[in-house]
């Protein structure tokens, strides 16, 4: 789920590709969260930054933990 530009973001996770990407992106989803996947510049082809909102994001890393990633 993407929301409009302005929030504050925070990464709280760096994928290693677009499956792997989609598929915390989905998790994050269906518990709740915003997110927004995004591949940072001068970064590994791979690496795509995984951001929550500032407000959510120690919750949502904690989640992430909880599912094993």
């Amino acid at each position: 789920m993407r929301s409009g530009q302005g929030a504050p973001w925070r990464v709280i996770y760096i994928a290693r590709g677009e499956a792997q990407a989609s598929q915390i992106e989905s998790l994050l989803s269906e518990a709740g969260f915003l997110c927004d996947c995004k591949q940072p510049q001068g970064a590994y082809a791979e690496d795509i930054e995984i951001k929550a909102l500032e407000s959510e994001a120690e919750e949502a890393r904690l989640y992430l933990m909880e599912q094993g990633l």
